[in-house]
């Protein structure tokens, strides 16, 4: 039978005695009470107890970020143990189920245990607090720490529930050592990318947030792991660079820059004379001066050159921000202005053309065959 019952006795403190169906019956009130007592255990710590708590000034935020972290597993925990104490108290007929019911709720309390440390995260910021402040302020760096923290919490949440369970845990290292050996071995490539990431992390060529360029992939970085970098580009697609990929590449950091350049070749028609360009390039220099996008003293419009179908004018300012998008709109407000320029100035754009020139060659000159064909 699953419970004893024919044998089953009940006393209360001396006021009340049963037996058999009765008592059976008594014990299932006190695990249902049990059970209970537990549920509101859970909710009073929970609604009450961590919120009070949470008040008070301790004095090191890492007691703030343990209560904030271990709010639901301790309440998970006071309702858990209710259940354990309610269902051991039933008449089980087999001993082993209570060595099984107790091994079970000691797993429970690895893993709420293991749940409350893997919330806790945050504390890896404290690492940080003593460093320097390019290094407190690295995303980077804060991403890759909080992954290591939750993954070494879940290995050793992992390897204590296992243990509980009588798997051998040395073994169990021994052969994960043994296989992460092989793997390694035919994964060079991985551990390429592992080592890249290491790189990216120690030397900081761009961390998360900065807009790079890398080969022919442009966008703003969205996540650094041990294996790739994710990058969001301009039309919101998403690339997945390889880490040994980009150490091995050229890395262009466009957050880093405090400025940007505006720089093109402006193309004038050949029927431009001298005075014209000279005005269109004072007028093009006094635009871009007394724009508030533009540095004054990086303002360069020269002639350059003559082209096959223009007179290419350089014109260069360096505008007064890093940003892409915001440059985007200084450009187009500086373009718009330099066409109303060229057309107050009574000028045009060249664009490339082609002349072709037919020359009338005389009969005499024609050849032979050619003058008999026409003369039949």
């Amino acid at each position: 039978m699953i419970f004893k019952i024919q044998d089953l006795t009940f006393n209360f403190f001396g006021l009340l005695a049963l037996e058999g169906y009765a008592a059976f019956a008594a014990r299932c009130v006190v695990a249902l009470l049990l059970a209970g007592v537990g549920e509101v255990a859970r909710r009073w710590l929970r609604g009450w107890v961590f919120p009070q708590l949470r008040r008070i000034p301790w004095p090191s935020r890492a007691i703030g970020i343990l209560l904030d972290s271990f709010a639901s597993p301790a309440s998970w925990l006071a309702l858990t143990t209710g259940l354990y104490l309610a269902v051991a108290s039933l008449p089980w007929g087999t001993v082993p189920m209570e060595a099984f019911l107790l091994k079970l709720y000691r797993f429970a309390i690895i893993l709420l245990l293991s749940w409350g440390l893997y919330g806790a995260s945050e504390l890896t910021d404290l690492m940080l607090a003593g460093a320097r402040e390019e290094i407190r302020t690295n995303k980077t760096l804060h991403n890759v720490l909080v992954k290591v923290y939750k993954v070494v919490v879940a290995v050793l949440g992992i390897l204590m529930a296992v243990q509980e369970w009588g798997l051998p845990v040395t073994g169990v290292i021994t052969s994960a050592g043994l296989v992460g050996l092989t793997i390694s071995l035919a994964a060079q490539d991985t551990a390429s990318n592992l080592f890249g990431g290491v790189m990216i992390l120690v030397e900081r060529p761009f961390q998360i947030g900065d807009w790079i360029v890398v080969g022919s992939v442009e966008g703003t970085v969205e996540d650094i792991s041990f294996r790739s970098t994710r990058v969001r580009a301009l039309d919101n697609s998403v690339y997945i660079l390889t880490n040994s990929n980009v150490c091995a590449s050229t890395i262009n950091n466009a957050a880093q820059r405090q400025k940007r350049l505006y720089r093109f070749t402006l193309g004038v028609e050949y029927g431009a004379t001298r005075a014209q360009l000279e005005k269109l390039m004072e007028d093009l220099r006094a635009m871009l001066a007394a724009s508030p996008h533009t540095y004054e003293e990086s303002v360069i419009v020269e002639l350059t050159g003559f082209g096959a179908s223009s007179i290419d004018l350089l014109v260069s300012a360096y505008l007064r921000t890093a940003d892409t998008l915001v440059f985007y709109k200084m450009q187009n407000d500086l373009n718009l202005d330099v066409m109303d320029i060229v057309r107050a100035d009574g000028l045009d754009f060249a664009f490339p053309s082609t002349s072709v020139y037919v020359k009338e060659v005389p009969a005499a000159q024609r050849p032979e065959q050619e003058v008999q064909t026409h003369g039949n």
